[in-house]
């Protein structure tokens, strides 16, 4: 096999790890926010610090052969590195604002969690992907809002339900990635 091929292989491996890490990051975080209505900060922090390095390698590798007519790859691999870190940082922060401005709104596990989704969405798609899934998680989280909004009875006291913004944050990942 060539070095180009090699690279090909290695990179889609990479990339194909990645996202099935993702994917399961996706499930298990997603079944606890709903549980518990936390994300525990050691499952947190093992998930983006499994799954962001795996993306970013994908990217290298595909950016590791350079010249001749693989500098056009390594062009698209430099954006697609790129992509990932940035999008990655502005999840982190726009998330942080957001918790800082509002800290009933958001909890502090989404703004831990963010960096990894927009990894993950800026990896697949850049920033288009990234403007998707934040526009589809705040429009799930209304949805979810309004369906599981508790019945009124006269002369009861509504209770508080917040919804876990975790699974509206993998949904509109996932739906992104999919049409991406």
């Amino acid at each position: 096999m060539s070095g180009a091929a090699t690279h090909s292989v290695l990179a889609s491996a990479s990339a194909i790890a990645g996202l099935a890490l993702f994917a399961a990051w996706s499930i298990l975080l997603t079944v606890i926010d709903i549980r518990e209505r936390r994300l525990p900060n050691r499952l947190l922090v093992l998930a983006s610090g499994t799954t962001i390095p795996l993306l970013l390698a994908s990217a290298v590798v595909h950016g590791f052969h350079r010249g001749g007519p693989s500098a056009i790859a390594s062009d698209a691999a430099d954006r697609l590195i790129w992509d990932t870190v940035l999008v990655a940082a502005a999840f982190g922060a726009v998330f942080a604002a957001l918790w800082r401005w509002s800290p009933q709104g958001i909890g502090g596990g989404d703004v831990k969690l963010s960096p990894l989704v927009g990894a993950a969405v800026g990896f697949t798609g850049g920033w288009t992907a990234a403007t998707l899934t934040v526009v589809g998680a705040f429009a799930a989280a209304a949805i979810w809002s309004i369906v599981r909004r508790p019945r009124r009875r006269p002369g009861a006291l509504e209770k508080a339900s917040a919804v876990p913004f975790a699974p509206c944050l993998f949904a509109s990942a996932w739906a992104t990635i999919a049409c991406i």
